[in-house]
């Protein structure tokens, strides 16, 4: 279920990534145009928006415990994005305009989004991503935790690592 939940998300995620780098560009390019710098008028603002992006990208590919569909979803829809692009432009072109369409027409057939689809690739290929962790793994048991917690009791926590080390044989 975390797999199809993935996958799903990444459809949604993958076209906003787009349209927020297009958004960013547009406005960088309009400073540019204007002669001001980034750190003037809207440009905090859309460095911000890039840095939102970069963040995004690296929380899905990152994470060793996320479905790899959703970096697989993300890649799928910005690699068929600017595929798309490529081939039927005039299909991008009748899409609504939001804001960041017009920067992400520019960038799209340019292929600035293919080393960002080879990123979100990677993580389908790493095969400890497939299946999950088992129970126990990573976290204490509860004697282990609570061990020396009341004191010198060198009888108890005796008894508590043997009953430990008796648990692990079997």
């Amino acid at each position: 279920m975390r797999h199809f939940v993935g996958f799903l998300s990444g459809l949604i995620v993958g076209p906003v990534l787009v349209l927020v780098t297009g958004w960013a560009f547009s406005h960088l390019r309009g400073l540019h145009t204007a002669g001001l710098g980034v750190l003037q008028g809207a440009g905090p603002l859309a460095v911000a928006g890039l840095v939102g992006v970069g963040l995004l990208v690296a929380l899905a590919a990152v994470p060793a415990r996320l479905t790899p569909m959703l970096p697989f979803a993300m890649a799928l829809t910005v690699g068929a994005l600017s595929a798309v692009s490529l081939v039927r432009m005039h299909l991008l072109e009748r899409l609504p305009q939001v804001p960041g369409t017009e920067g992400a027409l520019v960038l799209l057939p340019l292929g600035v989004f293919v080393p960002l689809v080879v990123v979100l690739l990677a993580p389908l290929f790493v095969g400890g991503r497939w299946r999950r962790g088992r129970e126990g793994e990573g976290s204490t048991e509860e004697e282990e935790y609570f061990e020396g917690l009341y004191g010198d009791d060198e009888e108890g926590a005796r008894s508590a690592s043997a009953a430990r080390a008796a648990r692990h044989r079997v």
